[in-house]
């Protein structure tokens, strides 16, 4: 099982900043905040904090846990175990952030109103229903 950690960061509209990946030859897409593995040693609030500086180019600040979910999908061919942390931050009022990640998936703002399109695969399975409980 592979821990990793996700950074919640909403816009006062309830937009939910995003990565996002398409799946090669079935064009299923899978969305999730930013973020990525911990390294031993690493708390999961340093490692979103350095997984926004790596991938964003942005300071994170104040990272807080909402909670934890255990996470299991087979994506692109591989089967995929990961117990995810999930930590709400603050991002400086002028951050300035890619059209992409370092390894080249679109980062953008899911709109409210598209968290539950079908086109779309919000994971790790149960982090809406976690932030709707977080209010």
């Amino acid at each position: 099982m592979r821990a990793i950690a996700i950074a919640v960061v909403r816009r006062a509209d309830g937009a939910l900043l995003v990565t996002s990946a398409t799946e090669p030859g079935t064009g299923r897409t899978l969305v999730r905040p930013p973020g990525g593995g911990i390294d031993p040693g690493e708390t999961a609030a340093d490692a979103v904090v350095r997984e926004l500086r790596e991938e964003l180019g942005v300071e994170a600040a104040r990272p807080r846990e909402l909670g934890e979910l255990e996470h299991r999908i087979v994506f692109a061919g591989r089967a995929l175990h990961e117990r995810v942390t999930i930590l709400s931050v603050d991002l400086p009022a002028d951050a300035t952030l890619p059209t992409a990640t370092d390894a080249g998936h679109p980062v953008w703002w899911l709109e409210r109103d598209r968290f539950d399109d079908p086109a779309l695969e919000v994971v790790p399975g149960g982090l809406l229903e976690l932030l709707d409980a977080e209010g």
